[in-house]
């Protein structure tokens, strides 16, 4: 197996795209590489039901593993259950049962690591405060049992690799927009709260999430950059339009998919560029697959349209591959069979 990883060429780009979950991909690693990206992020619950991502990093990719605390057995449901938050993590019950949970899901890792593949693990996506925000997505916890469970997973990762990069769950794009609009009602809470969690967090990077407009992507990324300590660096794991409340990209999908599509396909180099530009790391696409059971904000934003088969390659498919292409600087090679 490992003359097998070796024989794969690490991708040279920063760009990547967002799998969410939906799709053959766990099965076809190959609609990633064909679209020419260098990274994949991928989520895991950290129970039964997480797929072997391992064939991402056989194919060549480096990789973001969001790591959400749906451990039946071990989550926190003082805010609520599993049930009533499909999507949410939970802070954990016991702090050892949670880091021998992220131990496991990442030792599988550890021979690409050796081979010269990036991996990033990051402490849930888009965190909230439920004393703030009762109606929290994505975390049912608070600032503080958030804080903890960062310090524990990244004492858990670098007890497995020192190698491997710890990312601080994901701003949210609006929260951003808040945090660059002092006159939001909501600026002091918000800023409050992710001020402290870029100062007070153990982590590598800080992870961005870019949607609304893309000419406000270089204000958030600065206000940032300019609250990371010293070491730090940040990506973006999520980065999609066009959005319809945009002065530059007013098209709503239902109103005209042909016209949303070409609007999409002008938004995919604009962003990375921005992203890269603007000091990221790591600027992911959101996402690779158009979605089911998504709003209508972001359910059209994929390169690939799976209601075909195969999924058709949407504009922004080409768009992605035509970018990319011209930001690389090694070649690529296919996996190497044996």
């Amino acid at each position: 197996m490992l003359a097998q990883i070796v024989a794969v060429a690490v991708l040279a780009t920063k760009f990547g795209v967002h799998f969410s979950g939906q799709g053959p991909l766990h099965d076809h690693p190959e609609f990633v590489t064909d679209v020419g990206a260098s990274w994949v992020r991928l989520n895991l619950s950290l129970n039964a039901n997480d797929a072997d991502y391992t064939p991402f990093l056989a194919a060549g990719l480096n990789v973001v593993l969001t790591l959400t605390n749906r451990d039946p057995s071990n989550a926190d449901t003082t805010y609520g259950s599993l049930q009533q938050w499909p999507n949410a993590g939970f802070p954990y019950r016991s702090r050892d049962a949670y880091q021998q949970r992220v131990r496991d899901a990442i030792a599988s890792a550890l021979p690409y690591v050796a081979a010269g593949r990036q991996v990033i693990v990051q402490c849930e996506n888009e965190v909230g405060d439920v004393t703030q925000n009762p109606s929290s997505t994505y975390w049912r916890g608070t600032t503080d049992q958030y804080l903890a469970q960062l310090s524990a997973l990244f004492e858990a990762v670098r007890g497995v690799s020192p190698s491997m990069r710890v990312a601080m769950s994901s701003f949210a794009s609006g929260s951003l927009e808040i945090v660059i609009n002092p006159a939001d009602p909501r600026y002091t809470a918000v800023t409050t709260r992710l001020a402290r969690m870029l100062g007070e967090g153990q982590y590598d990077v800080a992870d961005l999430h870019f949607y609304d407009c893309v000419e406000t992507i270089g204000a958030k990324a600065a206000w940032v950059t300019a609250r990371l300590p010293a070491g730090r660096a940040w990506i973006s794991a999520e980065n999609g339009g066009p959005d319809p409340t945009c002065p530059s990209t007013p098209q709503p999908y239902a109103q005209n998919p042909a016209q949303y599509e070409a609007l999409e396909a002008q938004q995919v180099p604009l962003r990375l560029r921005a992203c890269s530009d603007a000091g990221g790391t790591v600027c992911l696409w959101f996402s690779l697959f158009d979605l089911k059971g998504e709003s209508e904000t972001f359910s059209h934003m994929g390169l690939l349209d799976q209601a075909s088969t195969p999924p058709r390659k949407k504009p922004a498919w080409e768009a992605f591959h035509s970018f990319v292409a011209a930001q690389s600087t090694l070649p690529r090679h296919r996996a190497a069979r044996h």
